[in-house]
């Protein structure tokens, strides 16, 4: 939720219509779905799971639209989103060996290392230095900061990223 820029990732892909159905979960302190008319289900209770809801979880998520709408969160995670995509950039250009296929919306970023080895090295000698990622397939590392995530905390991950990368 909002970790590209918009609440919906879907809102950056110039659609033409909604997609049909959209999930949500986790960031959004509860599971769930929205979709469109032609996807309405005539019969009750015919999607019956943990998705239907908490009715504490949506107090809390209430809080949470109200906490991004009043400290602009998604112009924060817009401009850390610039620093971070533009560093990645810069990052794979000085260790063309080692990163490629940066990749992104705003702070939902992903790149390669060349093996799984490489990778699996790169995110235990990073968590080392502070910072926890995760990886994602064989052989990419991926983002996944929180929404308060600025653009002096975009600066500080390059900073520990290059000084990991040196050491390969």
């Amino acid at each position: 939720m909002g970790a590209t820029g918009t609440i919906w990732a879907h809102e950056q892909l110039g659609l033409d219509s909604p997609p049909d159905i959209v999930t949500f979960s986790k960031k959004m302190m509860t599971g769930g779905y929205f979709y469109t008319d032609e996807m309405h289900l005539d019969e009750p209770y015919r999607i019956f799971n943990t998705w239907l809801g908490d009715p504490t979880k949506i107090m809390l998520l209430e809080e949470t639209v109200k906490v991004i709408k009043r400290d602009n969160l998604l112009e924060v995670v817009k401009d850390s989103a610039d620093a971070l995509e533009e560093g990645l950039l810069d990052i794979q250009n000085s260790f063309p060996k080692l990163i490629s296929n940066s990749r992104g919306r705003g702070t939902f970023r992903a790149f390669d290392l060349p093996t799984t080895e490489s990778r699996d090295k790169f995110i235990n000698e990073i968590r080392n230095a502070g910072v926890q990622m995760g990886g994602s397939g064989t052989h990419s590392v991926r983002l996944r900061p929180a929404l308060i995530f600025q653009r002096h905390h975009a600066e500080q991950f390059l900073d520990i990223a290059t000084s990991v990368l040196k050491k390969f």
